[in-house]
């Protein structure tokens, strides 16, 4: 995903600041941080509302620095109508915008899920009485979101400050030792601040500073935390779930099929980038070479998940340089207007693949509760393929002023598409279709279960996509280079917006529940792989460079800590997120072959949108074991 931008983000009062962040929101949740895992019905949460600090700052008119504490409103309970307001009109006329939005959609359908509310039934109202705006509240409404559904009192001398990314890290925010002196004004004794934040630039003594130390001499303590599970436990002292006592496992079933795909997988890598070697350039072939063999030597050695890892990324790389060859050849033999007309044709055809496999592959007859849950994630493959492709065939309609080296660009990444529709999305929907265990649900139930995820998440998609059109680019119909993902975020939202708000049959809810994740995670990813300093974020091209390795390192940590905590809490109920493990396993192994390497920023992009999409299927699980009377399976 293509870009790295520069994004208000602290809380605003007067002139907005401006640095690089993290994602103002995510769907994934922190390593030691779970949800309720009863077995009954959905749960109803009593009325209540708190008042949770907001750290913010800015600049007054004359430059200088501003900081304060803004309080944020919560409100929650299950008897007014599901979803989540906010208060807009008031908002506005505080002039208060996009960031603020999105951090608190973000924070509702982050919170919700963490605490095990069912979001097709519990009620949430947000309020500010400030003019503030920026994602940097994101971990602290968070935060705030959980404990107005647990009941869990919050410390009244403690504040926060960090966005939230999809891997449950508090992200990195702008002007934190003004906060941290702001917070101590106010009175506060504890100030939670990002680990990305744990050392800073500080203006107000024109040097870097240990954040833990500036605030022992202001004599307020300062404490780093990774994750909103640390957050969450600083302010109530709780958590909502024990630290792991077994180790998650896959079942027998899943195991067999993840292996069969994996020696099938790495198979084809092995035809394709044989029969291509005509269209590869030498320096292609000598790059993917040891890659393709790496793939079969660890099949060889037994090392499945190492293996998958190894051939998503090796097969992306053959993909991309097989179509790149294609189109480079069909435009010096016949011309550029035939190769571009060839990707369009090609780009319909594939289009027309995802729709009938996303409809095809998204039957939940025979399934278990939640095999059914676990669906919407395996068929994320097919979601991102449609919204690309819709995204391409309108840029290479009448008017595409893609040429040359950019027709290559496309080329390549309707390679990457063709591998996610024809080969990946088939390898996950079959692990799913193996991981058996559980009962059978009911369909009505389940279905309008997913319906309260995909409303909450299409709306926090929506101002996730609003804040990064607003902050970051201007506009979605602004035509870009074919790496850029702001068409196919357009396309996502355009998808999302046809799901309708009330309950369909389970098929199309699982359908819909795939677009309104993939739309979510999209948004937020365009914006977090800001904060790694991640270039081609997916689309198409492996990225170049990281400015910030230990960040990117952390937030595979901190989510595939999220899958296994949560696999570990569910399995003794008799929930085995057998697929959510799967994903762990080779998301994990791919990151670990290559980190610190100059294939590092490749294989930290596979393995991160894994990741997401493997803690937010751990997270629905959890949800629905906590408020669904059937338990789940899968």
């Amino acid at each position: 995903m293509a870009g790295i931008y520069r994004h208000p983000c602290g809380y605003t009062r007067g002139v907005r600041s401006r640095a690089l962040i993290a994602s103002s929101a995510c769907i994934a949740v922190a390593a030691a941080l779970g949800v309720g895992c009863g077995s009954s019905s959905t749960t109803v949460i009593p009325s209540r509302e708190i008042t949770f600090p907001v750290l913010w700052a800015g600049s007054n008119p004359d430059g200088t620095p501003a900081a304060g504490i803004e309080p944020a409103t919560i409100a929650v309970g299950t008897e007014g109508d599901p979803g989540f307001t906010m208060n807009l009109e008031d908002i506005k006329a505080k002039k208060a915008g996009p960031q603020w939005l999105a951090a608190t959609a973000s924070a509702a359908a982050v919170g919700t899920l963490l605490a095990g509310a069912d979001q097709s039934a519990v009620d949430l109202r947000y309020d500010i009485t400030g003019a503030i705006d920026g994602p940097s509240g994101g971990a602290a409404l968070t935060v705030g979101t959980m404990a107005a559904i647990t009941g869990a009192p919050a410390k009244p001398k403690v504040a926060m400050t960090g966005t939230i990314s999809p891997d449950g890290t508090v992200g990195t925010v702008a002007q934190v030792p003004a906060k941290v002196r702001a917070a101590k004004k106010a009175g506060y004794e504890l100030v939670l601040v990002p680990w990305g934040n744990r050392t800073e630039f500080d203006p107000q003594s024109g040097k870097d500073v240990s954040l833990p130390a500036l605030g022992r001499s202001l004599g307020i303590e300062v404490r780093v935390v990774r994750s909103v599970a640390e957050a969450y436990a600083a302010f109530t002292s709780t958590t909502v779930i024990p630290p792991p006592k077994a180790k998650p496992v896959i079942t027998p079933q899943a195991q067999q099929v993840a292996q069969r795909t994996t020696r099938r997988a790495v198979a084809a890598l092995r035809r394709e980038f044989d029969a291509g070697d005509n269209l590869l350039t030498a320096q292609e072939r000598a790059t993917i070479a040891p890659d393709v063999a790496a793939a079969e030597d660890a099949l060889a050695a037994g090392r499945t998940a190492l293996a998958y890892g190894l051939c998503v990324h090796a097969t992306y790389e053959v993909k991309r340089a097989l179509a790149a060859g294609a189109s480079r050849a069909l435009a010096r033999a016949r011309g550029v207007a035939v190769a571009r007309a060839a990707l369009l044709d090609e780009s319909k055809t594939l289009l027309a693949v995802a729709d009938r496999e996303m409809q095809a592959q998204s039957d939940p007859n025979g399934l278990t509760q939640g095999q059914q849950l676990a669906l919407p994630m395996a068929l994320g493959w097919y979601a991102y393929s449609q919204a690309v492709l819709k995204a391409f065939i309108a840029e290479l309609g009448p008017g595409s002023t893609w040429n040359g080296p950019a027709l290559e660009r496309a080329a390549a990444v309707i390679g990457d598409i063709e591998a996610s529709l024809r080969r990946f999305g088939p390898d996950a929907v079959a692990v799913v279709r193996a991981s058996h265990g559980g009962a059978q649900g009911t369909p009505e139930r389940t279905a309008a279960f997913l319906s309260g995820y995909s409303n909450f998440l299409r709306r926090a998609g929506d101002a996730n996509r609003d804040y990064y059109v607003t902050v970051a680019y201007g506009s979605l119909d602004a035509k870009g280079s074919p790496n850029d993902i702001v068409p196919v975020l357009r396309a996502s939202s355009e998808i999302a917006a046809a799901i309708p708000s009330g309950d369909d049959a389970l098929q199309d809810e699982i359908v819909q529940a795939a677009g309104a994740t993939t739309y979510y995670v999209l948004g937020a990813s365009v914006v977090s792989g800001a904060s790694f300093g991640l270039q081609g974020f997916g689309l198409g091209e492996d990225p170049s460079a990281i400015t910030a390795p230990t960040l990117l390192a952390s937030s595979v940590q901190q989510s595939s800590e999220t899958v296994r905590w949560v696999a570990s809490a569910l399995q003794p109920k008799g929930v085995n997120l057998s697929y959510a493990l799967w994903q762990r396993q080779w998301a994990d192994a791919v990151y670990a072959a290559f980190a610190g390497t100059p294939t590092g920023p490749a294989a930290g992009t596979i393995a991160l949108n894994e990741l997401w999409y493997a803690a937010a299927g751990a997270l629905l699980a959890n949800s629905a074991q906590a408020n669904l009377q059937e338990a789940s399976g899968g």
